[in-house]
């Protein structure tokens, strides 16, 4: 066996190790998707759980979630900083690139805070 092909059976086998890494990098990747798929399954049962719950004690409507749900889909929105231009989260005050302030923005989600 010549030099040449002593080097294209190392290549040849450092390919494989990093297809072998590669596909258990893919395989854990795909179980950690699944466990997150399962547990935003959970969460939506609880959370159309608790949903039912409210409306039967105290008469709210899917109308009014909707609203509410919209209010703070909005007041969560990005927003362009005025100074640099880049996109921020409207709940930040200041913008993470150049530090300018962001205008003050009243919340009516200050109840849900803990």
């Amino acid at each position: 066996m010549n030099l040449y092909d002593l080097r294209q059976n190392q290549r040849i086998s450092k390919t494989q190790a990093e297809n072998k890494h590669t596909a258990r990098t893919v395989q854990e990747s795909q179980e950690s998707i699944e466990e997150l798929r399962q547990s935003v399954h959970k969460l939506s049962v609880v959370c159309q759980a608790m949903w039912q719950l409210l409306q039967a004690t105290s008469g709210l409507s899917d109308q009014a979630l909707l609203e509410t749900l919209e209010n703070v889909e909005q007041k969560q929105a990005a927003q362009n900083c005025a100074q640099c231009g880049r996109v921020q989260q409207s709940k930040k005050p200041n913008c993470l690139y150049c530090g300018a302030t962001f205008p003050e923005q009243t919340s009516t989600m200050s109840c849900f805070q803990v």
